[in-house]
């Protein structure tokens, strides 16, 4: 007897303790106590020699330096450079090679490096200095930041330098010797993550620091009210003594994890981080808002506040060069565009064959006993909704990496699934334009595979068209097309294959296109609008109000030069997935273009004799389960 209550407990206990295990080990379960989830984060740092001292070990470099190592003749040693301005900027002059990015698309363009040390370049060097941080946390440790930035590169980009440097230091600057204040012990920053491991926790904060954007704040405005900032000055202690410093500012050097002088942070306060040129301190900045503080850099650091008492690390005209630049916009449009229609893929060739297959067709030939002919499926939906109902052989993928996906098709023709066939519209595209010419969309998505999954499409059909004053109605009235210039594109490769590579990467690292029909109808004249349709079809149904008509639309036949580069380009038709297609040949051609989401089946669906969705499009087929 005594046995048996022994196994009845181990029966209850296990499984009970199998249950809690499954509940604690959840990964998306968000963590219950910050101050945790930093200490992981502290450690992982600490252990991986990520501290802020090894962030900053040589991570600047000059325009003499760079330039030396790009014009040696050697290619093996050159920068990969990415020039974080806007992009009018940079394509009015940049470093010849460099690639155009901004700190939210930082990391996808970095992961293009193929091993290159990465050269950071932004107006100054403030911005590349966040940047240079978050690819140092990111697997890049060598990532080096343009001292100046292209103010030191050419003396044609000095105006943001020049028009910053000053003596704001004012009333409430401290002369020499100084007297910094005394440092107390703080508490540890707090933050929310889901995640509980050391490398996603970092992963996650510095997704967010980018997100943020730059962290700066002026001299004058922390001058003003030094007391509602905590301040530290990153100087030597001599530094201080011979220049003074803000009033009340602390002095926290070294500032390390190891240490634990971040500790003397307090994080209920906004950290004010001030050096020489605001480079130091925007990198101090940076590593901070990873950690979880509320952290600013002094912009153009003590050359804002005490330019004219400076001795050294003083922003000058002897700081610039006139090392060259280059000049984007028809150049390389052009080779792409004589690229596209030399290889047939202008954009009337694309759509000028079957790019998308139904669901009864997939179903034919994954189930005719013919291994041979099977398609190699991608299914583009997240993957939580893939493990819980897919198709048999598919495998799960994004549409940033539908291309390196595609790389395991072994010859087989490519089928992509997403919710609705209006995302799989860009992936097709760029598997297209990438060398996959069999590559085709799922219509309607894994809505038409079974019902159970059609609620995307259901939840989106409507009448906003009709219902509203911006529809003309039949027989229309379309805009008459003009002639406009080509929009301008960057890219660091001269030939039409490596642009192409190029564009379709940056097409894909930014996503859907899509707009609401809601928006576009509500202000048709803030758009371009093409409706995809016949003559016919406008004649039959009417259309958005100012719409114009450009098809067929191809390089070729000069139509692209009825689009305006100036305006984002909406495209519709009947239900999203060829104006998808579309939308992403126009990104990649370098439009601001977008797809409107749903097409004439969120706008007129009463009204359509065709082109419709209904619950008849779902076939009911099987799904598996798990990944």
């Amino acid at each position: 007897m005594k046995n048996f209550r022994t196994y009845l407990m181990m029966f209850l206990f296990i499984p009970a303790l199998l249950v809690s295990s499954c509940k604690k080990d959840k990964p998306d379960a968000p963590d219950v106590d910050p101050s945790l989830s930093f200490k992981t984060l502290k450690t992982y740092l600490v252990s991986n020699n990520l501290d802020l001292p090894n962030v900053l070990d040589a991570w600047i470099t000059t325009a003499d330096a760079v330039n030396t190592l790009m014009t040696d003749g050697d290619d093996t040693n050159d920068y990969y450079i990415i020039d974080l301005r806007a992009a009018a900027d940079y394509d009015a002059g940049h470093i010849e090679g460099s690639v155009n990015a901004t700190l939210g698309t930082l990391l996808n363009q970095a992961s293009s490096s193929d091993g290159k040390p990465i050269l950071l370049v932004c107006y100054t060097g403030q911005t590349a200095s966040h940047a240079a941080v978050a690819l140092r946390l990111s697997g890049y440790p060598t990532a080096k930041v343009l001292k100046w930035g292209m103010a030191g590169w050419n003396s044609n980009y000095t105006d943001s330098w020049d028009a910053n440097i000053g003596d704001n230091g004012n009333a409430n600057w401290t002369d020499a010797p100084g007297n910094v204040a005394s440092n107390s012990i703080f508490t540890e920053p707090e933050y929310t993550t889901t995640a509980t491991d050391g490398a996603a926790i970092l992963a996650e904060r510095v997704n967010a620091m980018l997100t943020g954007g730059f962290k700066g704040i002026s001299g004058a405005t922390v001058a003003a009210t030094p007391s509602n900032y905590f301040i530290n000055n990153y100087w030597a202690t001599g530094d201080i003594e011979h220049y003074g410093h803000i009033m009340g500012a602390n002095r926290i050097l070294p500032l390390t994890l190891a240490g634990n002088e971040y500790q003397n942070l307090d994080p209920t306060k906004q950290i004010v981080t001030y050096c020489w040129t605001g480079q130091t301190s925007s990198m101090v900045t940076a590593y901070l808002n990873v950690l979880g503080y509320n952290a600013v850099s002094l912009k153009f650091g003590a050359n804002n506040l005490i330019y004219s008492k400076l001795e050294s690390h003083k922003w000058s005209s002897s700081e610039t060069r006139n090392y060259p630049v280059v000049v984007s916009g028809a150049p390389a449009q052009e080779i792409l565009s004589d690229y596209l229609v030399a290889n047939d893929l202008d954009l009337s060739d694309i759509l000028g064959t079957t790019w998308i297959t139904s669901a009864s067709a997939v179903q034919t030939i994954q189930t005719d006993t013919d291994a041979t002919n099977d398609y190699f499926i991608i299914d583009i939906r997240s993957a939580t909704d893939f493990a819980a109902g897919h198709i048999d052989g598919a495998v799960n993928s994004t549409l940033s990496d539908i291309v390196a996906t595609a790389a395991n098709a072994n010859g087989k023709p490519i089928v992509v699934a997403c919710y609705t066939g209006q995302t799989a519209g860009h992936a097709v595209m760029a598997l297209r334009l990438s060398g996959y010419n069999d590559a085709k969309v799922l219509k309607w998505g894994m809505s038409s595979w079974d019902i159970a999954l059609a609620g995307a499409w259901n939840s989106n059909i409507g009448n906003t068209g009709t219902s509203s004053a911006n529809w003309t109605a039949a027989p229309g009235a379309l805009v008459a097309n003009s002639t406009y210039d080509h929009p301008t594109i960057s890219a660091a490769s001269t030939t039409g294959e490596g642009i192409l590579a190029e564009r379709v990467a940056y097409m894909l690292n930014n996503g859907l296109k899509g707009i609401n029909n809601a928006d576009v109808l509500a202000n048709p004249g803030n758009y371009f609008i093409n409706n995809f349709w016949a003559a016919s079809d406008v004649e039959h149904y009417g259309h958005i109000t100012g719409a114009h008509r450009i098809s067929p639309l191809s390089i070729e036949g000069g139509e692209m030069n009825n689009l305006d580069p100036d305006k984002t380009i909406v495209t519709y038709c009947w239900t999203s997935q060829t104006s998808s297609m579309i939308t992403a040949y126009l990104n990649v051609l370098g439009y601001d273009a977008k797809s409107l989401k749903w097409g004439a089946n969120g706008m007129i669906y009463d009204a359509l004799a065709s082109h419709k969705w209904s619950a008849s499009e779902a076939m009911g087929y099987p799904l598996v389960a798990g990944k």
